[in-house]
């Protein structure tokens, strides 16, 4: 081949690499974006030298791009291996770019308005795994719903002074007295209006291993105490379950809850409260979107209270470099690639998410710069192949 096709195929290859620079250097502040580098092959036809040529654009998935911090709970940021799963128009794509946000449907979409993937739930609010599906929030208000339960352990000190409420003398239980008791406790419960009322529990230590508890609800006696009894080894040996029964008053329906005491002691350590958790709630707007680090997505309410959506799914294949690049910052599976491997975030060798940041690009501006200066200087240095291949043949045919 002559000198000047040999230069000429220089330049073409640098102008490709210079094309590959400018193309990262535009998108280094590209969400999810994987910088680009050429690779160059000599080409040799017959033996003969036939100059160069680029034998593949290869995309740089092992440097990571920089986290950056929004705030927006919607915007995702993997941290480790792993790619999201999107719907575009019906094709099944993935991408790192993990700036996502609601519809007017309540679908999460990212800025090209694909559907993020991920397993939904049931109607019972179960996930659904194995099923990829388009993840969407239901933002519908939720009513009250009535305390039926106060989960309520604690350890109750068998070093505790002993309470004779008979006598002599005597020291009859009184909440306004509190010679009278040991220890007390509150608990916040709702009624089926969603109206809070305050449980009180008063526990009055009457005898070895026993122990007898009364229950007020907004300072009205329920007037159904109970007995608390424990082996020699302090665990509960009476009933777990105490059920109460207590009328508002406001309209509302009769309460009807229990007290769990599960796990409730008494050893000779002090007064301690293991567990006071109550259900029920008041009613809630809906007031946003939160995302586990293990990718579940709950919508959350005003009143405190979460209901699961679904869960965000990951992507990897057997060979990433492998993948079809796509615009908008997505890519396909192919053969090279291989299948996707699709698994939860967190778990096996999927990395986690980071909700309230996205993951930059990964180009090195300053690698870009310097690589840019170079292909300029090989690009001037085929032009002047060429220019001197021009002069050569000048002079040749002046000699002639």
């Amino acid at each position: 081949m002559s000198m000047f096709n040999i230069g000429l195929s220089g330049l073409k290859t640098t102008q490709k690499a210079l094309e590959v620079t400018s193309h990262n250097i535009a998108n280094s502040s590209t969400a999810g974006f994987k910088s680009g580098s050429a690779e160059f092959a000599s080409v040799y036809n017959g033996g003969q030298r036939g100059g160069v040529d680029v034998s593949d654009i290869k995309e740089n998935f092992t440097r990571e791009g920089g986290v950056v911090n929004t705030g927006s709970a919607l915007d995702l940021a993997i941290t480790g291996k792993g790619f999201f799963v999107v719907s575009e128009n019906g094709r099944t794509a993935y991408t790192q770019a993990g700036q996502f946000g609601l519809d007017k449907n309540q679908n999460i979409i990212n800025a090209s308005g694909n559907n993020l993937q991920g397993y939904g739930i049931d109607a019972q609010g179960n996930l659904v795994p194995g099923i990829l599906t388009d993840l969407k929030i239901e933002a519908a208000n939720i009513p009250a719903e009535a305390s039926t339960e106060v989960a309520f352990s604690l350890n109750l000190s068998s070093a505790s002074d002993v309470i004779d409420p008979i006598g002599p003398p005597a020291n009859p239980f009184d909440p306004a007295v509190g010679s009278s008791y040991n220890y007390s406790q509150s608990s916040e419960i709702f009624d089926s209006l969603g109206n809070s009322h305050t449980l009180t529990q008063y526990f009055v230590h009457t005898a070895p291993n026993t122990w007898q508890a009364h229950y007020f609800v907004d300072g009205a006696d329920l007037l159904t105490p109970s007995t608390m009894t424990f082996d020699a080894n302090g665990l509960l040996t009476s009933a777990t379950a105490v059920p109460l029964t207590h009328n508002p008053g406001t309209g509302a329906a009769v309460m009807n809850f229990d007290i769990n005491l599960t796990n409730s002691t008494q050893f000779g350590s002090g007064f301690n409260i293991y567990k006071n958790d109550a259900d029920g709630f008041t009613a809630g707007e809906f007031a946003g979107v939160a995302v586990a680090e293990t990718g579940e997505v709950f919508a959350t309410f005003t009143n405190g209270e979460t209901k699961l959506q679904g869960q965000v799914v990951l992507a990897n294949f057997a060979n990433v470099n492998g993948l079809e690049t796509g615009n908008k910052t997505v890519w396909y599976a192919s053969n090279e690639s291989g299948a996707a491997l699709y698994g939860t975030p967190d778990a096996g060798s999927f990395g986690s998410l980071l909700s309230g940041a996205y993951v930059g690009s990964n180009v090195d501006i300053s690698e870009q710069l310097v690589d840019l200066m170079a292909f300029q200087q090989n690009y001037q240095a085929n032009a002047k192949t060429i220019s001197s291949a021009d002069e050569m043949m000048q002079i040749l045919f002046s000699a002639t």
